[in-house]
């Protein structure tokens, strides 16, 4: 029977990746890891023939492109061809599955699972692959519509990137809630529901950014409850993380608008999210960023970006609004104090031990006052936004 296969037919059938849901997040890797892919080489080959004649590259680079152009017909079935090495492409169908569905995230993001099989006659092949999708494309075609109508009403035409990316961050945050149940993953759950989990989250951010001109990516990997995803963003040449999910916070009773993992670097972000697969370096601060482009512009460009600061809350960061310790801390209240100031607000640069800096600075300042103190984590960086109101005697 070897004989008679080897000499007609290479049959051999890879049952690729179904996932499970994560316990508080609920994302499903749509990208798997090699380290979950059954091996061609190992697995996956019934019956083994000759090889047959070399192939280049661009070869597999066709058949990527066909590969991702199914993936995003959103077929339940389709085939691709080729033509070449049968055990070149038994070595390679791993990576090239993955860079195909890399070519567009949102298809890959809304996969649920697929199988492929690859049947050969010489060196010739045809990849069959079979594919459930979270969302369906006429519920693809209604989250276009709808994101089409929003980002209409939403984008000015005089706004720049930065604009932009606020805005649509705003409005999701505003128009979309998670999903504590864990049961909607995908854009039209979020806008026909209101209500997803992280992975609809950066679908929809995906989606309306991509739209809006932007340069965008969906980001997977681990927070301290589990696998999470988040979108990444290209602006002004320089890459930025950008988690909608974490700038909606579950419980929140405040009508604020979150900005902690608004457009974060890789040192930002790496505080509480590890990324398990390789991305552009976000290298660059952005509050940086917004100082560098306010004082190379023109006096109305340095206005829009000085907004935007605020509207940010990146003034925190400045040296001016800063405390850096106990010391600074009593030179601040005693000054306020001689002043008669009613209010202070500021950042302290660290939250350990800052209830007991502040009992210490107020002692000695000579004068009968009462204070109030609020203070919150302020981004990522461990330190603290701190708002006083003084009460004279």
């Amino acid at each position: 029977m070897r004989g008679i296969a080897a000499r007609l037919a290479l049959f051999f059938i890879i049952v690729a990746l179904l996932y499970g849901v994560n316990a508080r997040y609920g994302f499903i890797p749509a990208i798997a890891s090699q380290d979950n892919v059954i091996s061609l080489s190992d697995e996956a080959i019934i019956e083994a023939t000759e090889a047959g004649a070399g192939e280049e590259i661009s070869a597999f680079d066709k058949l990527e492109l066909e590969l991702s152009e199914g993936f995003q017909a959103r077929a339940d079935r389709f085939s691709v061809k080729y033509s070449g090495d049968r055990e070149q492409l038994s070595a390679e169908m791993k990576s090239i599955i993955r860079s195909a569905l890399a070519r567009d995230d949102y298809s890959a993001y809304i996969l649920e699972s697929y199988l492929y099989t690859i049947r050969s006659w010489g060196n010739k092949s045809t990849i069959t692959v079979e594919a459930r999708f979270r969302e369906s494309l006429e519920e693809t075609a209604e989250v276009n519509r709808i994101v089409d109508e929003t980002l209409a009403e939403l984008i000015r035409p005089d706004m720049n990137d930065h604009e932009k990316i606020k805005a649509i961050h705003d409005w999701i945050v505003t128009h979309v809630e998670y999903d504590q149940s864990l049961t909607y993953y995908t854009a039209y759950d979020a806008l026909k529901l209101g209500k997803t989990v992280c992975q609809g989250y950066s679908l929809l951010g995906y989606l309306m950014l991509e739209k809006a001109g932007l340069t965008v990516r969906i980001a997977e990997g681990t927070v301290n409850t589990g696998e999470h995803a988040w979108n990444m963003v290209q602006l002004d040449g320089n890459w930025y993380h950008l988690d909608l999910t974490w700038d909606d916070p579950v419980g929140a009773t405040d009508s604020r608008i979150h900005y902690s993992y608004y457009l974060k670097s890789d040192e930002e972000l790496g505080v509480d999210h590890e990324w398990t697969r390789d991305y552009p370096a976000a290298k660059v601060s952005y509050a940086d960023s917004l100082n560098q482009l306010a004082a190379a512009g023109n006096s109305a460009d340095a206005k829009r970006y000085a907004e935007l600061k605020l509207e940010l809350g990146l003034q925190w960061l400045d040296s001016e609004n800063t405390v850096t310790g106990a010391a600074q801390l009593k030179e601040l209240i005693h000054s306020a104090v001689k002043s008669r100031e009613s209010s202070v607000a500021f950042r302290y640069a660290t939250k350990d031990g800052f209830a007991e800096a502040l009992k210490a600075a107020f002692q000695g300042v000579g004068v009968s006052v009462g204070y109030r103190a609020g203070y919150e984590p302020y981004s990522t960086d461990q330190s603290l936004l701190v708002s006083i109101e003084l009460n004279y005697q």
